[in-house]
This record gives C-alpha cells, structure tokens and sequence, in this order.
C-alpha cells in the first residue's frame, strides 16, 4: 500500500499537479495582455497581485494574475520573440507606463491563502519581500530593485 501511494504521488509531482496557481501555460500572455491587468481597477481585478510605482500604494500599477519569472521579459507563450517584453506600470499616475522591474515601491495582495514575494533577482532568486495573505506591504529588501514575483506557500 505505502509503495502504491509513493508511485502515485511520483506520477502527480511528474505531471505538476503540485504546483501554485501561477502555474499556467501561457501566464506572460494572461500577465501581458488580459483586461484584468490594466484596464480594471485594483478592487475589480481578478487578478490578486498589485505591484504600485509609489509606497503607500501609490502612482501607477500593474494588476497581475501570475508568477513573473522577470519583470523585464514576460514572454507571451513563453517562447523568445525578438527582444524583450517588459510588463509596465498601467492606471495612469506617476510611474506610468515605466518599467515594473526595480521601480516598484510597494504591493497589495488579495489571494486569501497564497504569500506574494517580490523578488530582488529574476526567476524568484535572491532577498525578498513577502506580503501575507490580504495585505498590503511597502517594499522595504526590494524597494526599486524588484525582479520578479512568484505566489508561495509555507
């Protein structure tokens, strides 16, 4: 029986069924070009990550749905297309249209079970601000030196 179950969970750990909800097929798609990131607001969004250009949750921000390997370049369908494809600030406000990555200054996150890091280095390495479940943090280890972000558990 204990082999039996082993197996099984091999088999789901092999086929990602263990994995966060920013697991996605085309999350820089969703992350790039869905509604949900600049065209509604923070509080209408489905999206449960705000990432802002000002502390205290102000200036321009950028509503966003799934884990950013770099800030710098979300790649719609994951595959290179000539040059990069930064996700920048939206809303209106100061910071808009600049860049996310090392120009952010505080977050919100909305998801009721999952932690929002904010990473220093690309592809969820280095020091990092976390933001528990309903909350709102100002950047303070990543304040304008931000990279990526990821959804995480403990």
């Amino acid at each position: 029986m204990k082999r039996k179950f082993f197996l099984v969970a091999a088999a789901a750990v092999a086929m990602g069924a263990f994995v966060t909800p920013s697991a996605h097929a085309n999350t820089g798609f969703e992350n790039q070009m869905s509604p949900e990131a600049c065209e509604k607001s923070q509080a209408a969004s489905d999206f449960k990550y705000a990432i802002y250009y000002n502390s205290n949750y102000g200036g321009a921000y950028r509503n966003v749905g799934y884990s950013v390997w770099d800030f710098a370049d979300e790649r719609i369908g994951g595959a290179p297309q000539g040059g990069t494809q930064p996700l920048n600030f939206c809303h209106g406000g100061n910071g808009n249209l600049q860049g996310i990555k090392n120009n952010a200054a505080s977050v919100k996150n909305k998801h009721s079970t999952y932690y929002a890091v904010t990473y220093y280095n690309s592809g969820y390495k280095g020091s990092a601000d976390w933001s528990s479940p309903r909350s709102q943090t100002n950047l303070s280890v990543t304040k304008n030196e931000n990279a990526s972000f990821a959804w995480q558990t403990l």
